[in-house]
């Protein structure tokens, strides 16, 4: 029996300030905005990613914490990127990071500037795509958005690019996973889905097959690890909305699971499909999605926060 610890997503409370030499400059525009805004607050820079992979284009997933614990939500922001050897960084030129919103909540005006909020109001992330990291090693991140009320919050973080995915990659052929089902015997229903503990299972129809069977039976699967209950990022549950809902529309192209992560949270006790898939150096982050192909290899994959578009765009390439 696997047991496990989720890792906390917490901010890292690191120095704020520009990079060095080349990554200093912002450009006219924004040095333009920072004047009518006044001095520059610094801001705690989060990387919501589980893992970032080097070589192709990556989908960056970036948080922002203000100096009063507010979360800055709604608009874009504008980041920049360089490898920390130590010495003077290197940046890349400003690329805009745009708000992913949870499934469900408001996603605000795209055009209009971000806001800081509450916590527990402020449901999302920012992303970027395209981004690409040449070699594994550390990173240096420096954010800045113009928000309302505040004027240009600016932070610095650093993140880990890693040579090979941990967690099954796209092109990898799935693990041909024995997850849980409705017809599992002698398992409690909270390991089937968490939000069952205290009633039914509230989403069957993500419980009617394994991963396994959908491989041996040529179907794509859309595979969702999450625990809507303990999630510690609070994405599981609107994450596993998502892929319920879309199951109604294309439900005749592609298989539709959820993993549960837990199969007993008090005892800390991890439901094996999810530590066949996730557990790695000690550690299950959650959630994940996986698109299977028809012929068992992973087409794309999602982690801690995805949107209905983001997977829309990969269903609507399964053949009808």
């Amino acid at each position: 029996m696997w047991s496990t610890r989720s890792r906390r997503w917490v901010a890292l409370a690191l120095a704020v300030g520009v990079l060095a030499a080349g990554c200093s400059g912002n450009g006219e525009e924004q040095e333009s905005q920072s004047a009518q805004a006044g001095d520059r607050q610094p801001v705690q820079v989060v990387v919501a990613n589980y893992e970032i992979v080097a070589g192709g284009p990556t989908r960056l997933l970036v948080g922002l914490i203000t100096e009063d614990g507010q979360t800055v939500a709604y608009g874009s922001l504008q980041m920049r990127f360089a490898e920390d050897t130590g010495g003077p960084a290197e940046a890349t030129q400003a690329v805009t990071g745009t708000y992913l919103p949870v499934y469900g909540t408001e996603p605000g005006d795209p055009n209009a500037r971000p806001q800081a909020i509450r916590p527990a109001t402020a449901r999302g992330v920012y992303a970027v795509y395209g981004v690409g990291f040449n070699a594994p090693g550390t990173y240096l991140m420096q954010v800045a958005a113009d928000v309302q009320g505040i004027g240009i919050v600016e932070g610095v973080t650093r993140f880990e690019v890693i040579a090979e995915p941990e967690v099954p990659g796209v092109g990898e052929k799935a693990p041909r996973t024995e997850n849980l089902t409705l017809d599992s015997r002698s398992v409690p229903k909270a390991a089937i889905d968490s939000r069952a503990s205290t009633g039914e299972i509230p989403d069957p129809e993500l419980h009617q097959t394994t991963i396994a069977e959908a491989i041996r039976r040529g179907r794509p699967a859309l595979v969702v690890f999450s625990t809507p209950v303990f999630c510690v990022s609070r994405f599981c549950g609107p994450v596993t909305d998502l892929v319920q809902d879309l199951t109604a529309e294309y439900g005749d192209r592609a298989e539709f699971i959820h993993v549960e992560v837990w199969r007993d949270f008090e005892n800390n006790t991890v439901n094996e499909a999810a530590a066949e898939w996730l557990y790695r150096n000690d550690e299950l982050n959650e959630p994940w999605a996986f698109l299977i192909g028809d012929d068992g290899r992973i087409v794309a994959r999602w982690d801690n926060l995805f949107t209905e578009g983001e997977l829309r765009e990969e269903l609507d390439r399964l053949p009808t």
